[in-house]
């Protein structure tokens, strides 16, 4: 398997993560890897520098380019509008900024992993050893997938992927396919597994079950319905779902409820709810109207914990994504990010059995979840597979809202996007529907990338 490092990522590799709260170690200079893990110590100290490398592209790159969010009157900065209004080019940050991160941590993993064997340990640190192992290729993995999703040329076994990285090599690799990108996630998640033992439960981490959620999800992207069904299940039997009167409280840390895996976040670090509504109080991107009409206010528990009118009774609605708001008011904007809850594993599996087939078993997932979020609930039946999973996907809408799914979940069913006319009234000449037929439906590699690299592909839509 060819092994490299995407040019122009060299620099500075490895900082700890203030945001983990368990170091307070300055960044360093790139530093020969060889030398800088004398002990398992330092080889955590590494680990937590390459969960530090995570960045939430992901959510603001689907939050841009799908139907979950409109644009207000009040961002008047242009920050996000030429993603937002489907424009975005190969040099444009907003939708390729991940490329630059993603590679950024999949080096800083690849190069403890290329020395973590020759570790001196003793018996007492043997399980840590493996456990940090463990994570490392997960974390590997979590990166693999993300680029894939971002920037295949689409999700077909055949079709051009992203190069793969497994070590730190200064080349000029082609895009994989994506049947070979999946099998190293897929190779990288069985041997992360293997590696972390069931006692480590550390959310602000990856625990073994965290593991199995990463399966079930890259299973789901590549059609593996058994092998999503599986996976999906071993996270459900060990993780309940939160009750009503716990989901607000993971919006606002008070909970871990529901949580498999999510990144700490501390003041240092970036504030995600500031790009729904920046420092100054502006709101930057507004809930949908689509989105708001999915959801009962009355009745649905997700509403009020996800958006609010911040003008309640004013002649004009002021709709705020409060998602990433925080609890505290000292720390505005400031929130653990969420990248697995089991709640998810209840939809992977419930359209997994919608694709079998096996309908009352689908619809026992997706009533089981809508119990737990909708007051008086009634449950549903559904006459077949098509009319079971519109029914999935319209739940993955509200329940996955914000959290770096809804554009990926509507380009892997190959789904048109399509905006209410109300959500894009403040960009001039703004379709509201865009197809896979369409440039703006997919993410150009970065021209860094093209001009640096030969070999690299750039996205067909781009090419010309």
């Amino acid at each position: 398997m060819k092994n490299f490092i995407i040019l122009g990522l060299l620099g500075c590799w490895m900082s700890a993560a203030s945001c983990l709260g368990e170091l307070d170690i300055k960044p360093t200079d790139m530093k020969d890897q060889a030398v800088a893990f004398e002990t398992v110590s330092d080889v955590n100290a590494g680990v937590l520098g390459v969960y530090a490398g995570l960045d939430t592209s992901s959510i603001t790159i689907s939050s841009l380019l799908a139907d979950e969010n409109m644009l207000p009157v009040e961002n008047t900065g242009g920050r996000g509008i030429q993603a937002f209004g489907w424009s975005q080019d190969p040099v444009n940050p907003d939708v390729t900024a991940a490329w630059q991160s993603f590679y950024r941590v999949l080096d800083r993993a690849n190069r403890i992993l290329g020395v973590i064997d020759n570790v001196p340990y003793s018996p007492q640190e043997e399980v840590w050893l493996h456990q940090l192992k463990g994570e490392l290729l997960a974390l590997r993995a979590f990166c693999h997938f993300e680029l894939l999703r971002h920037y295949a040329v689409d999700y077909h076994p055949d079709s051009p992927g992203i190069p793969v990285m497994t070590a730190s090599y200064i080349g000029k690799p082609a895009r994989d396919k994506v049947q070979k990108v999946f099998e190293q996630i897929n190779e990288d998640l069985a041997l992360a597994k293997q590696n972390i033992p069931v006692s480590f439960n550390d959310p602000d981490r990856i625990t073994r079950i965290a593991v199995s959620a990463m399966q079930a999800r890259a299973a789901l992207y590549q059609r593996n319905w058994d092998a999503a069904i599986t996976a999906a299940t071993e996270v459900i039997n060990a993780v309940p779902l939160a009750a009503a009167a716990q989901f607000p409280d993971i919006w606002t840390d008070k909970s871990t409820a529901d949580v498999i895996w999510k990144l700490k976040r501390d003041p240092q670090d970036g504030r995600l709810g500031e790009f729904y509504r920046n420092n100054i109080g502006r709101v930057t991107f507004a809930p949908s109207f689509k989105l708001l009409a999915a959801m009962d206010a009355a009745s649905d528990v997700r509403f009020n914990a996800y958006v609010r009118d911040l003008s309640p009774g004013g002649a004009t609605r002021r709709w705020a994504v409060i998602k990433y708001a925080g609890g505290q008011p000292s720390l505005a904007n400031l929130a653990d990010i969420k990248l697995f809850r089991v709640s998810e594993m209840y939809l992977i599996r419930a359209e997994a059995y919608a694709e079998k087939g096996e309908l009352q078993k689908g619809a026992d997932d997706l009533n089981g979840l809508r119990t737990m979020r909708i007051s008086n609930y009634t449950m549903q039946t559904f006459a077949n597979t098509t009319v079971l999973n519109n029914a999935v996907q319209e739940e993955r809408f509200k329940e996955l809202a914000f959290e770096g799914h809804r554009y990926y979940d509507l380009r892997r069913r190959k789904q048109n996007i399509v905006r209410l006319p109300e959500d894009v009234i403040q960009v001039p000449l703004q379709p509201t529907t865009l197809t896979p037929n369409d440039r703006a439906y997919y993410l150009p590699v970065p021209l860094a990338e093209i001009q640096a690299n030969k070999n690299m592909a750039q996205h067909p839509k781009y090419a010309s």
